[in-house]
């Protein structure tokens, strides 16, 4: 599926995963690169007074981190071609995006940051300045492995506020689609909606008929979503399609865990920092509230 994928860690944190999905989800002939970054600050203060052997020093120490990943690589026996590379940087963040710029990938895989704290919560940490700043595929994924037949869903939304078409969904339902033919996968398709509540409706007619009502709102949406997946053509079968009346951010999670969706993928449409400032995004806060793998597709 993918040609070309960067896997990009801290070397405080190895796990096999990031490659052995990387590889799960590409070509034989694809190709891999590992990108690690690396820095010890009381390492660069130590032999910071000769500029020339701190260089020397330095050289040494990513060299002898090479070896490693070079080791760690032939552990995981991967079919694909996977390339080490570090960078001596402090900020992970900074580097990852750099060496993203430079590699062109056609995906990013960067481990998922375990615990947020209350900053993180508001602001946002890494993991969502990267789902800003990148404008390829990005998979964050944990150190759990993909069953035989692992679960994905894709969530999409088909009816907008905004003045966008749904030129974002079907991109999302084709990359899920493709990930879940080459995993063999059983594929979920997940719309979130709110209904009218019942304390907006003043027609007296429509209040006594309020049940048939949001039956109504429910009809029309699974329409519009089943219209969407009629070029699907998969061996597997049809999706599953689930609709959920709620919060997207709270319904998904518990959908998620319900189903023990191991992939869930989302869609982070084009937005001006005063929107991202006043409304937020459903992504930014799934980051912070699912454990899951999250494929995240930018709709420009």
């Amino acid at each position: 599926m993918f040609k070309r994928v960067l896997v990009a860690t801290e070397e405080s944190h190895f796990s096999p995963q990031p490659l052995e999905k990387s590889a799960a989800l590409c070509a034989k002939d694809a190709h891999i690169e590992w990108f690690q970054s690396v820095y010890n600050a009381s390492f660069e203060q130590a032999t910071d007074s000769d500029a020339e052997s701190q260089e020397s020093a330095l050289q040494l120490s990513i060299q002898h981190r090479l070896n490693q990943a070079e080791a760690h690589i032939d552990e995981c026996d991967l079919p694909q071609q996977v390339v080490p590379d570090m960078r001596w940087h402090p900020s992970f963040l900074k580097a990852a995006l750099e060496q993203s710029q430079r590699y062109q990938p056609e995906l990013m895989v960067v481990p998922r940051i375990q615990r947020h704290d209350l900053l993180d919560w508001l602001v946002g940490g890494d993991e969502q300045e990267l789902v800003n700043q990148l404008h390829g595929p990005l998979l964050l994924v944990n150190d759990k492995p993909w069953g035989v037949h692992p679960r994905v869903a894709v969530a999409i939304d088909p009816f907008h506020l905004d003045s966008r078409d749904d030129t974002l969904e079907k991109k999302l339902l084709g990359y899920a689609d493709r990930i879940a033919n080459q995993l063999c996968a059983e594929l979920h398709v997940v719309h979130c909606f709110q209904a009218l509540p019942q304390s907006v409706i003043f027609d007296e007619h429509l209040v006594t008929d309020f049940d048939s009502l949001q039956t109504q709102v429910g009809e029309e949406h699974r329409a519009r979503i089943e219209e969407l997946l009629k070029p699907l053509d998969r061996p597997l079968g049809k999706p599953l399609l689930k609709l959920m009346v709620g919060e997207t951010d709270e319904q998904l999670q518990r959908f998620c865990e319900e189903e023990q969706i191991d992939i869930l993928i989302l869609g982070a449409p084009e937005k001006g920092w005063v929107e991202r400032l006043l409304m937020g995004s459903t992504t930014a806060r799934l980051l912070n509230k699912l454990d899951q793998d999250l494929l995240i597709i930018h709709g420009f």
